[in-house]
């Protein structure tokens, strides 16, 4: 300890010796130097928080926060409460922890509401119950897919009635919240329908109303006579082939082309007419007897003659009989029309440069004929069928896409150079202030030399050393200039006078050793 105070005391003595530049150049040393320190403690301690669980509800959210300030758990809420942050590094065994203690629930009550035994509940309580736990666990089922937030279903389960006319249908209404910018298709709308019919006892799918939180219907009669139904699966059937041909052709003319350089609209007629008939054909020249009758018929001469026989013979005749049944299932393809437009190609002229500009040069006639045969071909053209393909080639107007080529090119540009320059900052103070402190220690590390003293000196073997005596004349150098910096300053006029002095006085030396 008493080195140390001796090395501050002899510190402290030498900063009150310094002049007010020297001074702020040793504080903003210290300071920069004491600034980075701290920033990097900053950086790495610094918690990354990442999301726990979102769309939470208000009540589950609370009890979720109390489970973490339990285990000590630092976190933090946004978007109302709705979302739970935790560190990065123990949020997988937060989940997993919260998960096998039944969290999140969304809300809703499943099978569980029966894990507690009740000694006398009645019996409407037990049907309650059991419905809430049914509504709960449709919910937890339908929540599972990917584009929905949240889900909320609610049944209708009538009492048994002995009479025809008295019973009622079960009935279900389900509310579904949806992620932004995603839908249901049909097919999955159909399956949740399904779902909740296959769930619950004497439930049908065409009982299922489901709707989205704008209260948009979302369900669609699926009973065969439905003339709804029927012309929304044949608009969606129309829909899917026109999309099958349109894709497939674009997709094989791109790669002649060049992509976004073709553009595909397929028009597809179907037959949705259901036809059962049957069709006997019969061969002329294939028959077998399969029956003769013979008729003989005796009459009495009236000339007294002998009795006339008349003979009627009748062959029945049965041809080869063929009996075909044809069933046409309704979809088929009674007719396709394509429309392709197809860009041509852009040249910079000969003699332009490079910084000429591309002009317009159409496909000729032989490259055209060669793309129509591939779209025949592609699309299973049929002259008998009354297909029909138009195909014309002309300049694509490509500003839109231009401009927004353009704007992506520059925020990339421009959050390019954002991230340079605000490297290339951090990179400069750091060197600014490695140069602050590089200069420092160069200008004044004789400063800052602890000077021995005479104890020290004598214990190292007095004044007779030569090194320790350069240390000395060093040291008592220092102290002089420090001396003459002060007395510039106070008293200019003095210190020009004790500086002539002294070079009077080296001069005379110097003429004395001559």
């Amino acid at each position: 300890m008493e080195v140390l105070k001796k090395y501050w005391q002899e510190i402290v003595a030498i900063y009150e010796k310094l002049d007010k530049r020297k001074r702020i150049y040793i504080l903003a040393g210290a300071i920069s130097s004491v600034f980075f320190i701290v920033l990097l403690v900053q950086l790495s301690t610094r918690i990354n928080y990442e999301i726990l669980f979102s769309e939470l509800d208000p009540t589950e959210a609370g009890v979720i926060v109390e489970k973490l300030k339990e285990q000590k758990v630092a976190f933090k809420l946004k978007n109302g409460g709705s979302t739970i942050l935790v560190p990065d590094k123990s949020v997988d065994e937060l989940r997993l922890e919260l998960a096998s203690q039944g969290f999140p629930q969304s809300g809703t009550v499943g099978y569980e509401i029966f894990d507690k035994n009740n000694i006398g509940t009645t019996d409407f309580i037990q049907k309650i119950n059991f419905r809430r736990a049914l509504e709960g666990e449709l919910s937890r089922t339908i929540s599972t897919f990917s584009e929905i937030v949240s889900v909320r279903v609610h049944l209708v389960i009538p009492e048994p009635s002995l009479f025809i006319e008295d019973k009622k249908e079960t009935t279900a209404s389900i509310t579904i919240k949806l992620k932004p910018g995603k839908t249901l298709k049909p097919r999955q709308i159909i399956g949740v329908s399904n779902l909740v019919a296959s769930s619950v006892e004497g439930l049908k799918a065409d009982n299922v109303t489901i709707v989205d939180s704008h209260g948009n219907i979302l369900s669609q009669p699926s009973s065969k006579n439905s003339s709804f139904a029927l012309s929304s699966s044949q608009i969606e059937l129309k829909r899917n082939v026109e999309n099958y041909y349109s894709g497939k052709l674009k997709k094989l003319l791109e790669n002649v082309v060049g992509k976004d350089k073709v553009a595909v609209q397929v028009a597809a007629e179907l037959n949705f007419d259901r036809v059962d008939r049957t069709v006997t054909r019969l061969n002329p020249d294939d028959q077998v007897v399969i029956s003769e009758q013979k008729n003989i018929r005796t009459s009495d001469n009236t000339n007294g003659g002998s009795p006339q026989k008349t003979e009627d013979v009748t062959t029945n005749y049965e041809f080869t009989r063929t009996v075909e049944r044809v069933i046409q299932d309704v979809g088929n393809i009674k007719r396709i029309s394509v429309a392709v437009m197809v860009d041509g190609k852009y040249q910079t002229p000969a003699g332009a440069g490079k910084n000429g500009k591309p002009e317009y040069v159409p496909l000729s006639d032989d490259e055209l004929t060669n793309l129509r045969d591939i779209v025949k071909s592609a699309m299973g053209f049929s002259a008998l069928r009354g297909d029909e393909i138009k195909m014309v080639n002309m300049p694509f107007d490509t500003t839109e896409r231009d401009k927004i080529t353009t704007e992506l090119t520059n925020f990339e540009q421009k959050l390019f150079w954002e991230k340079t320059v605000k490297k290339a900052i951090y990179l400069l103070l750091f060197l600014a202030v490695l140069f602050v402190l590089w200069r420092i220690y160069k200008s004044y590390k004789m400063v800052f030399m602890p000077i021995p003293t005479e104890q020290e000196l004598a214990l190292e073997g007095g004044n007779e050393n030569y090194e320790e005596g350069l240390l000395l004349e060093k040291n008592e150098q220092v102290r002089l200039q420090q001396k003459v910096a002060s007395l510039s300053k106070k008293n200019p006029p003095d210190a020009a006078k004790l500086i002539k002095a002294w070079l009077t006085e080296d001069l005379e030396k110097d003429s004395e050793i001559g």
